[in-house]
C-alpha cells in the first residue's frame, strides 16, 4: 500500500538578534485531490492519502477484510495537497525564513505562490528550503504535487538494460513495506 505523508514546519529566524520562531503548518487548513480531479477535499497533515480518502468516504478501510484489493489503484495516481498561511510584515523582516519537511513521500514538486521551489525523490530525508525570497506579506499558497512512486519506479526500471529483482521498487527511496504485504 502506497502512502503519502506530509509534514511541514515554517521556520522564521533572525540570526543577528538570535531570535527563532517556529510555526507548524499542519495546523493550517489542508486540502487534497487526485491530480485528475478539480474538487479539493479536506485533508489532515501529517497523514496519508488513504486516511484522507477514508475520512472523505471515498474508500473503505484498506485493513478490513479484503479491502486492500479495492484501494490498490491509489498508488498509481498522482496526488496534490495544498494549504495557505499568512506572513506578517514583522515576520518578513527576519533574516531567514525556511520551510522544513519531514517525511515527504517520495517524488514530489513543492510550489510556493505558484513557483516551483523544490523537487523531492527520497522519503528518508528531511527537506529544508529557504523561502525568504518567495513568501509575501499576507496570504501564501503552499502546494505539494506527489507523483506515483510506482509509476516513476517503472519508468526508471525501463532505463537500465537488464532486469533487477524487485523492480520497480529497487529504484525508489521509499519504505519497502509500502509496496504491499510481505
Amino acid at each position: 500500500m502506497n502512502k503519502t505523508i506530509l509534514f511541514a514546519f515554517f521556520f522564521i529566524q533572525n540570526i543577528f538578534f538570535g531570535q527563532f520562531s517556529e510555526r507548524n503548518l499542519s495546523s493550517e487548513k489542508w486540502q487534497f485531490k487526485n491530480s485528475k480531479d478539480k474538487n479539493w477535499l479536506i485533508a489532515t497533515v501529517p497523514g496519508t492519502v488513504h486516511l484522507d480518502l477514508m475520512k472523505n468516504n471515498i474508500i473503505p478501510d484498506p485493513f478490513k477484510d479484503e479491502n486492500e484489493k479495492k484501494v490498490h489503484w491509489i498508488e498509481n495516481e498522482d496526488w496534490e495537497y495544498q494549504t495557505s498561511f499568512t506572513v506578517s510584515p514583522k515576520e518578513l523582516e527576519n533574516q531567514n525564513i525556511e520551510l522544513v519537511f519531514n517525511g515527504l513521500d517520495t517524488f514530489s514538486e513543492i510550489y510556493l505562490n505558484g513557483k516551483l521551489i523544490q523537487t523531492t525523490d527520497n522519503m528518508f530525508r528531511k527537506w529544508t528550503i529557504p523561502v525568504k525570497q518567495n513568501v509575501k506579506i499576507g496570504e501564501n499558497i503552499l502546494q505539494i504535487k506527489f507523483k506515483s512512486a510506482i509509476n516513476i519506479g517503472k519508468e526508471l526500471a525501463k532505463k537500465v538494460p537488464f532486469t533487477i529483482p524487485e523492480s520497480p521498487r529497487s529504484f525508489v527511496r521509499k519504505a519497502q513495506y509500502q509496496f504491499g504485504w510481505d
